[in-house]
């Protein structure tokens, strides 16, 4: 047994691994959504799917917001739950995430100055979107760790350097007939990421010692990302590649870390494309070199996501070998709308399908 459900997260991600046996089934959670995915389908699917009443992990891919809350809202019913002395309607034996002060901010200084940032620009009446998403997603990763000490819900359990990460675990690993190998962040991507973070921060402190306020509002797009875990899972002769939010870059160099890659490529049946599309993560290059069958993308044209550019990478990279590959997506956005006009599945080689609408997941 072998599944992946794919829940409708809007412009986020949640995902369910459905594995074990036909007397023994299992399941693992990826991400959860932003806010109402656990309301509006998350909560159902774990009810109507998980009949054994117990998922084996919760995984935070990273603590942006839109892949975080429908955990956190999870972990939040479950404490509430406890508190009154209920029957707890999920169990959860383990939970991986990341949280910025382990990876990231291992001084605990790079979270206030953030803070003190935003509020400065606030206080100016500056709006900064990206660096909001930034510190809500920390703070959201806080609340995670508080609810599964409270909860007694043990955290990267597997990891043997207390984060999830190329190296740690040091070799892969088994989970019943699940094998997991963690493919990023390496190291040096966490390091690369610290020192951007310093930078960008620190070019921020100086724009308002010098009183430049409206560049906050300019550089808000360049905030960097938070560091996604990246993991390969192979099943029954099957393997589902989930990239979280991961750059195409950092994913190849942690496959290549752990010997992976042939030639420098690997194919896969089932490729979780990364950060719901964007092109700013990956290129044509990428999906020429890393192949799958089925590719799986969550968005729902918020931000643009997913790009066409993205979509007409993966036909093309796929044409190119004459093979017959299959797109599964939570919803139609304009982009879906032109690959279809632009590239017809049936001469181009590929089909395609969406979640259906009133329904709150789809199986791969």
């Amino acid at each position: 047994m072998f599944k992946l459900h794919v829940i409708q997260a809007e412009f986020g991600d949640c995902m369910l691994i459905q594995y074990g046996s036909e007397a023994s089934l299992k399941f693992i959670l990826i991400d959860g959504g932003p806010t109402g995915v656990y309301e509006n389908s998350l909560r159902d699917t774990l009810t109507n799917i998980v009949s054994s009443g117990e998922l084996e992990a919760a995984i935070i891919t990273h603590v942006d917001i839109d892949h975080i809350k429908g955990i956190l809202d999870l972990l939040a019913e479950l404490k509430a739950q406890k508190d009154n002395n209920e029957e707890l309607f999920i169990g959860i034996k383990d939970c991986w995430m990341n949280t910025f002060s382990a990876t990231i901010d291992t001084n605990n200084t790079l979270a206030n100055r953030i803070n003190s940032i935003f509020s400065t620009a606030a206080g100016n009446g500056i709006q900064m979107a990206s660096t909001a998403i930034a510190l809500n997603g920390i703070k959201e990763g806080n609340k995670v760790t508080t609810l599964c000490n409270v909860l007694n819900i043990p955290m990267n359990s597997p990891a043997t350097q207390g984060i999830m990460r190329v190296g740690s675990p040091n070799a892969s690993f088994n989970m019943d007939n699940l094998e997991f190998t963690i493919v990023g962040p390496t190291k040096e991507n966490l390091d690369e990421l610290k020192i951007k973070w310093d930078e960008w921060l620190t070019e921020r402190e100086n724009d308002m010692a010098a009183g430049n306020f409206n560049l906050l509002s300019m550089s808000d797009k360049s905030v960097p990302n938070l560091s996604s875990i990246a993991f390969l899972v192979k099943s029954i002769g099957r393997t589902i590649l989930f990239t979280g939010d991961g750059r195409g870059d950092h994913l190849i160099e942690g496959l290549k870390k752990k010997g992976l890659l042939k030639n420098g490529r690997m194919h896969v049946d089932v490729l979780k494309v990364a950060h719901h599309g964007s092109d700013r993560n990956t290129n044509r290059d990428f999906f020429e070199n890393i192949t799958a069958d089925t590719y799986v993308i969550s968005a729902n044209g918020k931000n643009g996501n997913p790009d066409y550019a993205t979509l007409s990478w993966i036909v093309e990279s796929a044409q190119l070998t004459e093979r017959p590959i299959h797109l599964v997506l939570t919803n139609q956005t304009a982009s879906t709308k032109k690959l279809l006009k632009d590239y017809a599945p049936e001469e181009s080689g590929y089909s395609i399908e969406f979640i259906p609408e009133n329904e709150s997941s789809i199986e791969v």
